[in-house]
């Protein structure tokens, strides 16, 4: 029987289930991203706060406000944040089950003709 096609199966079911478990805190790591970029944090341009009711930056509206200052290379690096990570997460999981490390190989289970 060839294990090596087992071993790669098992994997597979691991990655994919690695992935789904990635995904789903994906959402939690955008609401804090989204934290950093609002105004009272780094003032990213482009950011509209989904519960914005004021004018100005309040606790009831944290979207971009031009009148205060901005860090650029901040918010293009938050921007980049969740791709990278994606990216790292599935280069990573796809080598390891490439070269089999995903799941533990069977161990020889024998006698070894040594006494005790």
């Amino acid at each position: 029987m060839n294990n090596r096609g087992q071993m790669l199966m098992v994997g597979m079911m691991i990655m994919i289930m690695a992935i789904l478990i990635f995904v789903s805190t994906l959402p939690a790591t955008q609401s804090v991203i989204n934290t950093a970029r609002q105004c009272d944090g780094l003032n990213c341009p482009g950011y509209v706060d989904p519960d914005a009711t004021g004018a100005s930056c309040t606790a009831a509206n944290s979207s971009y406000d031009s009148s205060l200052d901005t860090n650029a290379l901040s918010c293009t690096i938050l921007d980049l944040m969740i791709p990278f990570i994606i990216l790292g997460v599935l280069i990573g999981i796809i080598t390891k089950l490439l070269h089999g490390q995903l799941v533990d190989s069977p161990q020889q289970q024998g006698y070894s003709g040594q006494g005790y």
